[in-house]
């Protein structure tokens, strides 16, 4: 098998953002580009930054502060966390191929990061999950525009239990330790409130970015038990909130709107956050 078959095609490109290289690099750098993140927090060491998943046009200018935030960082190695919207496993679902394949070009997997993962119970390698998933893919063009030739380990939350949350974030902790020559950066693909009118999203997702930022990882798991917030990616995100709070980290908001600000009606939208940590 030669490395451009070993390689996760894109399955999104021309529907959740452009399949032309120049249109798609255009609209990316638009992003990042207009995105204005406090020098304060541009300059701090980020650890991990949280992103929304949707169609570019919907939630790009949001992604792009995140982004904006690393953009020309020194890291190695991204560890990209995402919900799996199709499939539920008890397991987190791996992917061992070489490459990860955008119209911007190949991205290498850090096999050496996965191989890892894989020894550890409840990590599995399934490539026809990560095939047909969006909230990583959408994830690789950003990434490669604004920190360059990085690896990456793909990780999709097979279900959003708290346990998996707490098992995540050990995990992420075993692997910088383990694997010390390597500068990591996580990131957690989040959208948040679904098809809400515009007032009661802003509610739920102020909520929600105020448990982020107090690290309130016990209210988190309350909240969403009730359906007090919502996050379609509440493992991922979920898993930074506990890591920021045992490693004692600043976890701040960047920018948080919904699909009623970005592109379209307010009767009913979705929600939308970046934010940092460091």
């Amino acid at each position: 098998m030669n490395f451009i078959e070993n390689c996760r095609h894109p399955s999104f490109a021309g529907s959740f953002y452009p399949s032309e290289k120049f249109k798609l690099e255009e609209m990316v750098r638009n992003y990042i580009q207009r995105a204005e993140v406090p020098e304060e927090i541009s300059k701090q060491d980020i650890s991990a930054i949280l992103v929304p998943h949707a169609g570019y046009k919907y939630s790009g200018p949001v992604a792009g502060y995140s982004y904006k935030a690393v953009e020309g960082k020194n890291y190695t190695t991204v560890i990209l966390m995402g919900p799996s919207h199709n499939f539920y496993s008890t397991s987190f679902i791996l992917d061992n191929r070489d490459f990860y394949k955008t119209p911007l070009g190949l991205v290498e997997i850090d096999k050496e990061v996965i191989n890892f993962l894989s020894k550890f119970e409840r990590f599995e390698t399934i490539l026809n999950i990560h095939d047909e998933e969006h909230s990583l893919e959408v994830q690789i063009p950003f990434i490669q525009l604004a920190l360059g030739n990085v690896k990456l380990a793909p990780i999709l939350f097979g279900d959003v239990s708290k346990t998996s949350m707490i098992t995540m974030a050990e995990a992420i902790d075993k692997i910088i330790n383990t694997f010390t020559d390597r500068k990591f950066l996580i990131i957690s693909s989040s959208d948040l409130s679904h098809y809400h009118t515009y007032e009661e999203a802003y509610e739920l997702d102020k909520k929600l970015a105020q448990i982020f930022e107090s690290k309130d990882f016990e209210k988190y798991i309350r909240y969403l038990a009730h359906r007090e917030i919502e996050a379609c990616g509440a493992g991922p995100l979920g898993a930074i909130i506990y890591y920021a709070r045992e490693e004692n980290k600043t976890a701040k908001v960047l920018k948080l709107l919904n699909s009623g600000d970005t592109s379209g009606p307010k009767d009913y939208v979705v929600g939308y956050m970046s934010g940092v940590v460091y």
